[in-house]
Order: structure tokens, then sequence, then C-alpha cells
């Protein structure tokens, strides 16, 4: 956990992702959910900010697959708000490297998300990727 810790305490992605490949020793460790929602949480952000940085999409299916399971612990812990905003996140960074139908799947499963546990503020999050998606395929209704 501490190296972790101290990775994203640098606040560049590149150190974190020097511990990429011990990420299921690292998982193991952390028994607890709490801890597994930090690891992948901090891969996850890792992967975007280079994304962010470099413009590249070569790692989306890793940050797809990293959040899938960091959605999956917030779920066991019942955590559905957090877990909603995830969902949201992945969808809008699976816009982002143009993967359209991808993420309106997945905006849509945040709104029936946040409908289902009656979190509003992730139900506008989807709806608002939902319309940029309409907006850039010239949907105007």
């Amino acid at each position: 956990m501490e190296i972790v810790r101290a990775a994203d305490a640098t606040d560049d992605w590149r150190e974190v992702l020097k511990w990429e490949c011990r990420l299921e020793e690292l998982m193991r460790a952390a028994s607890e959910s709490p801890h597994r929602d930090l690891i992948l949480s901090t891969f996850t952000r890792a992967y975007m900010q280079e994304m962010t940085s470099t413009g590249s999409t070569k790692n989306i299916m890793s940050i797809v697959q990293l959040e899938e399971r960091r959605i999956a612990v917030l779920a066991s812990m019942e955590r559905f708000r957090d877990s909603g905003e995830a969902i949201s996140n992945l969808a809008q960074c699976l816009l982002q490297a143009n993967f359209r139908t991808e993420a309106t799947k997945v905006f849509n499963r945040a709104r029936d998300l946040g409908a289902e546990h009656g979190f509003f503020s992730v139900e506008c999050q989807a709806c608002l990727g939902l319309g940029k998606i309409a907006m850039a395929e010239g949907r105007r209704e």
C-alpha cells in the first residue's frame, strides 16, 4: 500500500505505472476493499493521465479492466454513488478515446444505477455524457 501511496503522491503517472507489473501482488496484499479501491483508482488515474498527456489510446483496455474491477469493489461495499461516478468516468474515458457506441452503453448503465439508488447527480452526469454523444452525432432533439 505504501508503495502505491508514495508513487501516487508524486502526481506523476509514470511513477505509478512503474508498479503495474506488481498490481496483482498489491491486490492480494490489500485484503480490505477500501485498499483495493485505492490501488485500482490510483492505477486507473495514472493511465487516464497518460492518455491525456500523450494523446494515445493504446492502454484503453487497461483502463477499462481496472475501472471495471474498481466498480465491482465499490459495489461490494455498497458504495453505489461512487460506483455510478466510476461508471460515468469510464464512459467519459471511452468517449475521449472515440468509442462512442461503448460509451453510450456505459453512460446508460450509470444512468440506470443512479435512478435505481436515487443518486440524481449520477443520473445527471450520465445524461450529460449522453447529450455530448448526441450532439457529436448531429442529433439536436
